[in-house]
């Protein structure tokens, strides 16, 4: 079969997709196990090499009979793209305080003297999550340690015992060195009493103190606990970089399938000197979510960042990500059961996802028409719908700005009906995610337009005419520029 490439460059997103033929294999540049799932990913990037581990299912190699979580690495050049890997690197030890689950890794690199006492010193120290519960509760964090990022030992303990005998406990650590020796800066999630996240400083790489918890002001209101992928730091700018997921949707939205993984994810960045008081808010970048990709799935994000933390590596400022997606996207008309068993955990692979600074965060909302259907979109359009562009009705800002506040939401009824919401909740539909954000009235100042929903008798559209070009209108959805 002719290869099949997909290059997609929305609201400054880019991802590239190449694969040839139908028999199961990663699209080009894509990093995981073929048809299993694989999230999670810590990313290091040394001259052309990137450096993955990443969370998979494998059987323990001192335990046969427990196939689980698993910790995988690869290498990779990203100037040929040869490769080293996959092999399965750490797994549960029986008996000890991650007997059932080993999951989400985070390497940092360092200089850790005698940290096991055994005399030796490490280059690398990996900080994951395990729990001996098989209900998957009362999770802590621990730290192992390696010369090479294949061979690790374990600290006995864990570093970052569990909160809660009930609940998740901790999570999803991020890392960031801040001597390039053992002062590890370590942030991770706590579920206990509501779900935050702690800040906690090491001088050796074993022992913690907790600094504080971050600042949760400017984050999105419309998920107000939302758990992250990944934090890291821009050295240059003085500022982190945080990516959190968006919710999970309702199995009443998709055919009473239960989603594993959220629909999309959200870039945030925020000065360090308001880090903890939040003086200034987080300020939202990007939503990356079936919207712009197609996947049904897009969730816990991992930066590439260079051995110390830093995101100041590769194409910087460009941001790069690895992002847990849903591989292939569900067919364009596919019923909402068909789009949630899309995303069943065996199609996860882990996929690069870039974003770059802009001058302007304004996004063309596009109205296409395949000759029956409308969809309306600053995102994705399935190659294969016969889709055509029919009109530009304005732009979005990618992010609240400007007074524009009112997130308009894609979403989907049944096979084939794509509309425009303001509701998150898609009004009790498939939710798509976020096309940007407009106004909720004129302004001042501002040449705005007015947008319409409208209705045929069989599917939606988005229309500046109020009279919905002789159809029937739905709604005033809001203000937009030109």
């Amino acid at each position: 079969m002719n290869p099949l490439k997909i290059q997609l460059l929305t609201a400054n997103i880019l991802i590239v997709l190449s694969t040839t033929g139908c028999a199961p294999s990663l699209p080009k540049g894509a990093v995981g196990l073929v048809q299993q799932y694989n999230y999670s990913p810590s990313v290091i990037q040394i001259g052309d090499t990137r450096l993955f581990w990443w969370c998979s299912t494998g059987v323990n190699p001192v335990d046969s009979s427990q196939k689980s979580d698993a910790i995988y690495f690869e290498s990779i050049n990203m100037s040929t793209f040869d490769s080293s890997g996959p092999v399965l690197v750490l797994a549960e030890t029986p008996g000890a305080w991650d007997s059932a689950y080993t999951c989400n890794p985070k390497v940092i690199g360092g200089v850790f003297e005698n940290p096991l006492g055994d005399g030796q010193n490490y280059s690398f120290a990996m900080y994951y999550v395990g729990t001996a519960a098989i209900s998957g509760t009362t999770n802590s964090i621990g730290v192992a340690f390696s010369n090479d990022g294949i061979e690790w030992k374990k600290y006995p303990e864990p570093v970052i015992p569990s909160t809660s005998q009930t609940g998740y406990g901790v999570g999803q650590p991020a890392l960031y060195n801040a001597d390039h020796k053992a002062g590890i800066v370590m942030f991770y999630e706590d579920s206990n009493p509501t779900l935050h996240h702690v800040a906690a400083v090491s001088t050796d790489g074993v022992h913690f103190a907790v600094e504080g918890t971050l600042t949760s002001n400017g984050l999105d209101p419309d998920d107000p606990e939302a758990i992250w992928g990944d934090m890291s730091y821009d050295s240059a700018a003085g500022e982190w970089y945080a990516v959190f997921n968006r919710p999970l949707r309702p199995p009443s939205t998709t055919g009473g399938i239960l989603e594993r993984g959220q629909y999309g994810i959200e870039l945030y960045k925020i000065p360090q000197s308001v880090l903890f008081t939040g003086a200034s808010p987080w300020q939202q970048l990007v939503t990356m979510d079936t919207n712009t990709t197609g996947f049904e799935s897009n969730f816990i994000a991992g930066f590439v960042r260079d051995l110390y933390g830093n995101l100041n590596v590769a194409s910087y400022p460009t941001i790069q990500m690895y992002v847990s997606v849903s591989y292939p996207a569900p067919d364009w008309d596919a019923t909402p059961a068909e789009a949630g068993k899309s995303a069943a955990p065996g199609t996860w692979i882990l996929m690069p996802l870039n974003w770059g600074p802009d001058v302007s965060p304004a996004i063309p909302l596009n109205r296409y028409f395949n000759g029956s259907i409308h969809e309306v979109t600053t995102g994705w359009i399935p190659p294969d719908a016969g889709f055509q562009l029919q009109a530009l009705l304005g732009h979005l800002y990618a992010h609240p700005v400007n007074g524009a506040t009112v997130p308009f939401y894609g979403c989907k009824a049944g096979e084939r009906d794509y509309f425009v919401s303001l509701d998150i909740g898609c009004e009790g539909q498939r939710i798509l995610g976020k096309n940007g954000y407009g106004y909720s009235q004129p302004v001042s100042g501002l040449n705005l337009v007015a947008l319409y929903r409208c209705f045929t008798g069989y599917d939606h559209f988005v229309s500046q005419d109020p009279k919905c070009e002789g159809q029937r209108t739905d709604q005033l959805l809001g203000y937009v520029v030109p």
